[in-house]
């Protein structure tokens, strides 16, 4: 798992957004803007109640226009029995809540986008032989399965997907046939499991796709495709939408072709028509005067409605038209249909058909927009809720590129009883262009007296200074201007910074046309003494390249070797030979491609005669190669596509590859050695201006569409590096991300203090090695070690100014959200040194799959916006800054107070200040419970107890409900009920235990479908232990068992953390589930550990450190859990095993060691089989058996001492060659005291502990058989000459006297002997056989009565031999200070001394 936390840095223009797709999700309103950049704008129109409309983040997963937009369901959600509405106008159900948004893009790539969390939880892009996505539409029936229309760019389909929404429309060429693909995509793993069409259609250009419900001699789904003549062709779908069944080109030999030249040439007069639009089997077509309805299945006319009636809206070009909604009626078809204009005035009319009546009037309006005549605009219509929503596209004419700008306006649609129809009303309104600068009046006026407003970043780049730390952002603008943002922390004289400035920024002005790349590049060494500066390159729409030196800010040099536009800079792969690796390649508008060194500062080599400006170039620094690939994107076939290949030491082309040829040539490239160093792949410092969004040229086809274990295979290029505390990207230009690895982080101090003390590092961990047992090590956190030796000799400000913590302090300003609490602000500042942001946009933002971003606007409203929205950001922001603030109470204590209180306030505090915000996802605070780090492991379990409360899942919350008392019914009906409903309560938290899919979170944490499902089973498990009457009452007896073959299996994610919550929650909730398994579980688990560390166990080197520690939480921690919840199955097991396994099985260690701790953990309930223990004990080290009391030997030996340390009753002589148990508890006319030879490990003598006649009843009981205490105390005499034992049963020591003589004549007879000399112990003061311990179990198992020698009577023998374990005091010592004077202690107080 990772935990990786995102920060935004905005630049002061705004970005660019053209909108060509939209879609709606309601409750909450929100709304999806696609642009031409590639960009989603997500919108929240839940503020429309206050007018004003803002956006809340951008989602970045494209990087191409986007054709289209549409709400899916990855998979069913527990609970939703509902299906969601398949068309882009939402539904009144309820069930669009568990909607997600799909995404296409003109090159090809698919995002779906989770409802709530706003981030990216699939990204994957469509094999080339599907085409261009253009249409997007999810099937009726099943919205987890997307139906995708493609279409391949052509001569005669050259408009671009975007043109859809301009106020041109083009005519088409000819009606010459297309090719298209139609393809059904499953929305949770993004593959194609259908293939619906592929081929030439029959009709003209393709232009319009929609999903038509069976009509006619049609059993099955079909899909309605629309030339651009009006033609229409339908494709039926396969009933079974699960196969994965192809259908071939053969398809449309099945398809219904139905052909409507009569009606176009009848009702339009040969127009061509402007847009379409479907419901149900109604197709609408728009004319420029007049719009026409036919029914697909008999291609009838239905009737037309002519535009010319409205004058406003004949006035302007018609642009398109919607269908709203339509009402339910079975016998006549009632729809709300929307025609606009150019100008954005919309007319909509109630149209209805019954029969061979068709009818229409006009319902209302939205007026036109007003704007100066050079203002080019662009409009969608979509339905929200009973309110149209109008999405404004603005472009003003500002040079190259043009600045478009969205604005959103909501209507409400009224009804209209009155002759003539009425004005919208408007509800909402709202853009971010306009209030971007209107906090920020200082930040305008710094831009060397530009209007920022005017400006527009066309290149953007962060800086990454040998890897480990961003050194500066550069933005380049259309004006030519270049701004560099500077990181002051990371400066060598950051001490002379202003205290509150976080960065600084210059200017570097020279070109005269907008910047179109960029690239900085860090010289090692040169002729020319440049001494490792870092120099930025950028190119330029004025044909130039420049070299600026950052250090400095000056010009070095201009470059010319472009006669067109400069559009990309590549720098050479990583582990590059000098020269080379001080060069760089330049590739222009004028389809060449140049070589030019930074050291001679001139063009070394030139690569021209390229048919197109290659489009994908691989640097093979290796082979000393270069191939530059160009596609012809007018061509209807790849064969016209070309390879270049050149030899970049002698600049000579090398061959020219053509067709399938070229591309497989292209894709060895890819693939060999030097994966990553292409253009449009990843860069091996990101260190250009290279979107970071950019797919690899060549996907790795191994890597699964579901989530594998090792998502980063097929990773794009803004997959980090493990070794990288922040890694630095541009999605967009004008957008800077900022990723903060938290592992890397958290392990800086580690690798530090080994580089500077490697041989103590050494010696410190052989004596750790030497500590630790055999196999079985304790886990530890690395470098907390060297974490605490640095504590105490370093001081914090020394430590604040280095590299670490300039790290530190830069991620704590970064992700902190400043302005909440301002007591906590000024803390941060004054004692952990850290800058504010006050002269750049921060933001936060959330990291998705293979690369995907989603970046909330600048603002503190949006950022909490996210908080509402997202418990995976809560999660993993909360946890991010939890850990570092836990390390840093770690590093020093001279700032302590304010570290403790950012760590309250992330824990706390702000949830009690923003009550509505996400509470963290307890799921993916889950996987992080064994964290290497330390920091990370008490930051997850100590926010997961605070959140547990707030956050527990829907389906497995106990809802209190007063159904009871509202109840009129019988003690029949009522039982009836609960059991009805426990039975529902059981079947919802199973579906909830076992589902895995359309879980968006372990995409944020590089997780796995597994993860998901194991996530959820451990989750249920802790609140069962530690919140049982929050939950469910049966959700603990659901998840025992998969909880314990968790265990069993020996994951490393999440196999200790079962072991921990079934070991703390072992006596209280699940020995209740598996009392009867537990005998079994104990064998599995020795099984277990036989077959791993046996002597025929394989040896393993892969993960052996994670393998010891879960080892470790099964030895260590659940075991001695099972053994304390049924000792007696336990003994009985470790019994078993000294017979059924070999003699130098690790098991036998491993029972050992549980021995030890549960004499420490839960020595009562081990009293009663101290006899058994011990017989264990010596069986490990009986000397007949050598090979076992090799092994054990040590082991053994320590148990033995640590029984004798904490049971007073069992004792060794002083030379330790007699050892001496008496029975603890038991009928006291049966209690004996066995006496081993420890040479021979045998029992040699027993002796008769039982009651005198006449004894006197001291301590309540029922009979003499009852169990009591027995002996409570033994000791040696110093000499070994006798024995002395005290009884608090009856205030007895008995003494035994035997002579040294005597003891080796002793024969092997055991019977019993009796003792030489029995004194009473007269009660000392305070002594009551009724004491407070009794009155303490009598409160938890009596209802607060006393148990007296009355109402001990009504006990059963279980609670009396309970009680008695309770009761039990170990705390009595006997001890030897003169002669033959024996002092009694109880804890460790004197009672009396008594000679014997």
């Amino acid at each position: 798992m990772k935990c990786r936390s995102v920060g935004c840095v905005w630049s002061e223009s705004p970005p660019v957004h053209k909108v060509t797709a939209t879609v709606v999700l309601d409750r909450p309103p929100t709304l999806y803007t696609g642009g031409s950049d590639g960009s989603i704008f997500w919108w929240n129109l839940s503020s429309s109640l206050d007018h004003d409309i803002k956006p809340v983040a951008i989602l970045c997963g494209h990087t191409a226009p986007i054709s289209d937009m549409g709400i899916c369901s990855p998979s069913s959600t527990v609970g939703d029995d509902n299906e969601t509405d398949s068309s882009n106008v939402a539904p009144q159900s309820s069930s669009v809540n568990y909607g997600s948004l799909i995404s296409a893009c003109t090159d090809g790539v698919l995002c779906v986008w989770g409802r709530d969390t706003g981030h990216c939880t699939r990204r994957r892009k469509m094999p080339a032989w599907v085409g261009s996505p253009y249409m997007v539409q999810p099937l009726p029936g099943n919205n987890r399965y997307v139906c995708v229309a493609c279409r391949f760019i052509d001569p005669v389909n050259l408009i671009d997907h975007q043109s859809l929404d301009s106020t041109e429309h083009h005519e088409p060429q000819s009606n010459k046939p297309s090719k298209c693909t139609v393809v059904i995509i499953d929305s949770y793993t993004l593959t194609i499991v259908q293939t619906v069409f592929r081929g030439t259609l029959s009709i003209g250009p393709f232009e319009f796709m929609s999903i038509v419900t069976p009509f006619s001699d049609m059993d099955k789904e079909s899909v309605l495709i629309a030339d651009s003549f009006g033609n229409v062709q339908c494709v039926p779908l396969l009933k079974d939408t699960d196969r994965n069944e192809d259908i071939t080109d053969d398809s449309q030999k099945n398809s219904r072709h139905l052909e409507m030249s009569d009606w176009v040439q009848e009702s339009s007069e040969g127009e061509h028509p402007i847009s379409f639009a479907a419901s149900g089997q109604v197709l609408a077509v728009l004319y420029t005067t007049n719009c026409v309805f036919k029914l697909v299945d008999r291609n009838a006319k239905v009737g037309e409605i002519s535009l010319l009636e409205d004058v406003n809206l004949s006035r302007h070009d018609v642009a398109g038209c919607l269908f709203l909604g339509r009402e339910e009626n079975i016998n006549i078809f009632v729809e709300t249909f929307a025609v606009w204009n150019n100008k954005g005035y919309v007319i909509m009319y109630t149209i209805s058909y019954s029969g061979q009546i068709f009818k229409y009037a006009p319902l209302c309006a939205v007026p036109a927009v007003s704007h100066p005549p050079n203002v080019e605009l662009s409009f969608s219509f979509i339905l929200m809720n009973q309110n149209l929503v109008r999405v404004e596209s603005i472009c003003l004419h500002t040079g190259e590129p043009v600045h478009w700008k969205p604005l959103i306006t909501i209507w409400e649609i009224c009804d209209n009883d009155e002759k003539f129809y009425q004005e919208c009303r408007l509800v909402a309104k709202g853009s971010y262009f306009d209030e971007w600068f209107v906090d920020q009046e200082n930040i305008a006026q710094t831009s060397n007296g530009n209007d920022s407003k005017e400006r527009v970043v066309t290149s953007s780049m962060v800086i990454s200074e040998n890897d480990s730390s961003p050194y500066a952002i550069v933005y380049g603008y259309d004006s030519g201007q270049i701004e560099v943002l500077r990181f002051n922390m990371f400066s060598e004289n950051a001490d002379t910074q202003e205290v509150d400035s976080c960065a600084s920024k210059q200017y570097l002005s020279g070109h005269t046309g907008a910047i179109l790349c960029l690239a900085a590049h860090q010289m090692v060494s040169n002729s020319r003494g440049f001494n490792s500066n870092i120099f930025l390159i950028s190119g330029s729409m004025d044909c130039t390249i420049r070299i600026w030196d950052l250090n400095s800010s000056n010009l070095v040099t201009v470059m010319h070797q472009h006669v067109q536009p400069v559009r990309r800079i590549i720098l050479p792969p990583s582990h590059t030979d000098s020269p080379w690796s001080d060069c760089f390649l330049s590739v222009g508008d004028d389809a060449c491609v140049a070589l030019a060194s930074l050291e001679t500062l001139r063009v070394e080599r030139m690569f021209p005669g390229h048919p197109y400006v290659p489009s994908k170039i691989v640097w093979d620094s290796t082979r000393g190669y270069l191939a530059c690939f160009s596609l012809n994107h007018t061509a209807t076939s790849d064969s016209s596509d070309v390879l270049y290949i050149w030899d970049v030491k002698s600049g000579a082309r090398e061959r020219v590859l053509r067709g399938s040829a070229a591309h497989s040539m292209f894709d060895h490239f890819c693939m060999s050695g030097n994966k990553n160093n292409t253009s449009a792949g990843s860069m091996e410092r990101n260190n250009t201006s290279t979107s970071s969004l950019v797919m690899p040229v060549i996907e790795d086809t191994q890597v699964s569409q579901s989530h594998t274990n090792t998502p980063e295979k097929g990773a794009s290029s803004s997959d980090f590096s493990r070794e990288h505390p922040i890694t630095c990207s541009c999605p967009f230009p004008g957008i800077a991300t900022l990723t903060f690895d938290m592992t890397s982080l958290m392990s800086l101090r580690t690798k530090s203090f080994e580089r500077q003390n490697d041989a103590i590092g050494r010696t410190l961990v052989e004596e750790s090695e030497s500590v630790q047992n055999i196999q079985y090590p304790v886990s530890t956190d690395s470098g907390n070690a060297s974490q605490e030796t640095l504590t105490d000799t370093t001081d914090y400000t020394d430590w604040a100014h280095s590299l670490e913590g300039s790290l530190f302090r830069f991620s704590l300003s970064v992700l902190h959200l400043w302005d909440v609490d301002y007591e906590l602000d000024k803390l941060l500042v004054s004692e952990m040194k850290l800058k504010k942001p006050k002269n750049f946009f921060v933001a936060s933002g959330l990291l998705g799959d293979r690369g995907s971003l989603t970046l909330t606007f600048p603002g503190q409203s949006a950022t909490l916006e996210l908080w509402r929205s997202s418990s995976e950001f809560s999660a993993i922001r909360s946890l991010t800054m939890v850990s570092l603030a836990q390390h840093m109470i770690s590093l020093s204590h001279s700032c302590s107070s304010a570290t403790s209180a950012l760590a309250a306030f992330y824990t706390r505090q702000f949830a009690e200040k923003f009550p509505d915000i996400k509470p963290p996802l307890l799921q993916l605070l889950i996987s992080f419970w064994q964290d290497k780090s330390e920091h990370v492991r008490m930051a997850a379990r100590s926010l997961f107890h605070c959140a547990a409360s707030r956050a527990i899942p829907h389906p497995l919350r106990n809802n209190k409900s007063d159904d009871a008392n509202k109840s009129n019914g019988g003690a029949e009906n009522i039982s009836e009920n609960i059991s009805l409903d426990s039975s529902k309560d059981n079947s919802e938290m199973l579906a909830w235990l076992e589902s895995f899919e359309r879980q968006d979170w372990i995409s944020c944490v590089w997780g796995t479908s597994q993860d998901a499902m194991t996530s959820h089973m451990v989750v249920a498990a802790a609140l069962a232990v530690w919140y049982p009457t929050l939950v469910k009452p049966g959700l603990a007896m659901l998840c025992v068992h998969p909880l314990l073959k968790l265990v069993m299996a020996m994951n490393e994610k999440y196999s200790s953390t079962a072991a921990e919550i079934l070991a703390e929650g072992m006596e209280s909730t699940w020995s209740l589930c598996i009392g009867s398994e537990i005998p079994r579980i104990i064998s599995d688990i020795f099984l277990q550990i036989e077959h791993v560390n046996g002597a025929s166990a394989k040896p393993t080197t892969h993960g052996s450190d994670t393998f010891l520690e879960i080892q470790e939480s099964l030895v260590g921690i659940l075991l001695p859990s099972l053994a304390m919840a049924d000792v007696p199955a336990f003994l009985h097991v470790i019994e078993r095993q000294i017979w059924s396994t070999a003699s130098d099985s690790p098991v036998h260690i491993v029972a050992l060691m549980t021995l030890i701790r549960v004499a420490r953990g839960s020595p009562r309930n081990l009293a009663p089989y101290l006899d058994k223990v011990v017989n264990f004990i010596l069986q490990t080290m009986d000397p007949g058996n050598l090979a076992m009391r090799r092994s054990c030997l040590q082991k053994s030996m320590a148990t033995l001492k640590e029984v004798v340390r904490v049971f007073p009753m069992v004792t060794l002589n002083d030379s330790s060659t007699r050892l001496a148990v008496g029975d603890a508890v038991g009928d006291i006319n049966k209690a004996i005291i066995r006496i081993y030879d420890m040479q021979s490990m045998t029992k040699i003598k027993i002796l008769d502990a039982s009651g005198p006649p006449g004894l006197p009843t001291l301590l309540g009981g029922a009979s003499d058989s009852t169990p009591k205490t027995a002996i409570s105390a033994l000791s040696f005499s110093p000499d070994g000459e006798g024995l002395v034992a005290f009884s608090e049963h009856g205030l007895m020591i008995r003494w035994w006297s035997l002579g040294s003589m005597w003891w080796e004549k002793l024969s092997r007879n055991l019977v019993p002997v009796q003792c030489t000399k029995l004194i009473f112990v007269p009660p000392w003061e305070g002594f009551s056989p009724t004491s407070t311990r009794s009155s303490i179990m009598a409160s938890v198992m009596g209802n607060g009565k006393h148990f007296s020698q009355d109402n001990t009577r009504d006990l059963s023998e279980l609670d009396r031999l309970k009680l008695l374990l309770h009761n039990l005091d170990l705390s009595y010592r006997l001890e030897w200070v003169s002669g033959r004077n024996v002092l009694l202690k109880r804890h460790g107080q004197e009672l009396g001394t008594f000679q014997l």
